[in-house]
């Protein structure tokens, strides 16, 4: 099946193991870009924290990254981080500024390392294709690369009545829907020391 295709079903919901982004771990691009543009050039320390249990479930630090003994003395390494796991991991992540279409601004947008396309924002998780609406620890990608959906694709936040009163409702009124979640947007610490006041506190 082609990459980004998925079968439907009932109401055009989509069929098979499915992972919402927003149920994820989500490393927006203006947080690399706040690392990159602290001239104090410091690790930031990047937390996201359990909605629901309040335990932390992945953590990472960000760093400005440059290889002291570059092979390729030619190879430019401006604008590139360093993501470093708990359990020692690393992966490197480069960005690319991109003119705004208003205002003369600039945006920082980050580099799948999979794709290599430009994103908004990089996941921590992937699709875990043995069960369904499971995801398991992967390498840093982007939504597509991850086989992530959004919440609202394929009338998943469509809400279908049961009843024959509700279905009649809905043919009046129209289906209702959900709200849509926020991304999982992590907690980020220039200095550590602040991520133990929040934690104690908790």
């Amino acid at each position: 099946m082609e990459q980004g295709k998925q079968r439907r079903g009932w109401h055009q919901r989509y069929l098979g193991p499915r992972v919402n982004c927003e149920s994820v771990p989500c490393l927006p691009a203006r947080v690399v870009a706040w690392v990159l543009d602290d001239p104090r050039r410091v690790p930031y320390l990047v937390l996201w924290q359990d909605r629901f249990s309040e335990a932390i479930s992945e953590a990472v630090r960000v760093s400005i990254y440059s290889d002291p003994a570059p092979l390729d003395r030619h190879f430019d390494w401006t604008g590139w981080v360093e993501v470093k796991r708990t359990n020692g991991t690393r992966s490197l992540v480069q960005t690319v500024k991109r003119a705004l279409p208003r205002n003369g601004g600039q945006a920082r947008l980050v580099v799948c390392p999979n794709c290599q396309r430009l994103r908004r924002a990089l996941y921590a998780w992937e699709v875990n294709r043995s069960y369904t609406n499971s995801a398991r620890v992967a390498r840093w990608r982007c939504r597509v690369c991850a086989g992530l959906r959004y919440t609202s694709e394929g009338g998943a936040l469509v809400i279908h009545p049961c009843t024959d009163l509700g279905r009649l409702i809905e043919a009046v009124e129209g289906p209702s829907r959900s709200p849509r979640p926020e991304p999982w947007y992590p907690y980020v610490f220039a200095d550590p020391r602040d991520a133990e006041q929040l934690l104690s506190r908790q």
